[in-house]
């Protein structure tokens, strides 16, 4: 895999990152890479494909979330980094009206799992929903 570039700042690291987790998930056949941040993943129970696009965000909004439909199509996952960020509850909520996946990376094993894979929610020992809100 190749370091290309982008102007969304997402670094490489990131990127491989998301790439080795993608590929190592049990439930995925095959991972793409394109425009150096849109990941295809073929999904095996589901029979599917999904675009993933890879982002740091710290704090991920709505302007972003538009930004980022304008500029790749139709996405099924935003997948913004690690549990140390977030999202904005206007951004999780056009995401879940869009049927799009708005996830930090304690959520997206599980999210690939999901027949509705944009409305995963992971859940603490409890059962209680842990939300990555800002």
């Amino acid at each position: 895999m190749a370091n290309g570039s982008n102007e969304w700042g997402t670094p490489y690291c990131d990127i491989t990152f998301l790439d080795r987790l993608l590929r190592t998930h049990q439930n995925v056949s095959a991972v793409s890479r394109s425009d150096d941040i849109l990941f295809s993943v073929s999904r095996i129970q589901q029979g599917d494909t999904l675009r993933v696009l890879c982002l740091r965000q710290y704090t991920m909004g709505r302007t972003m979330v538009d930004r980022a439909i304008d500029e790749f199509g139709e996405l099924d996952i935003i997948y913004i980094g690690g549990g140390w960020n977030g999202y904005q509850s206007e951004a999780k909520d056009l995401c879940l009206d869009s049927h799009i996946g708005l996830y930090v990376t304690d959520e997206m094993s599980g999210a690939l799992w999901r027949d509705e894979y944009w409305n995963y929610q992971k859940r603490d020992k409890d059962g209680d929903p842990i939300t990555f809100t800002r």
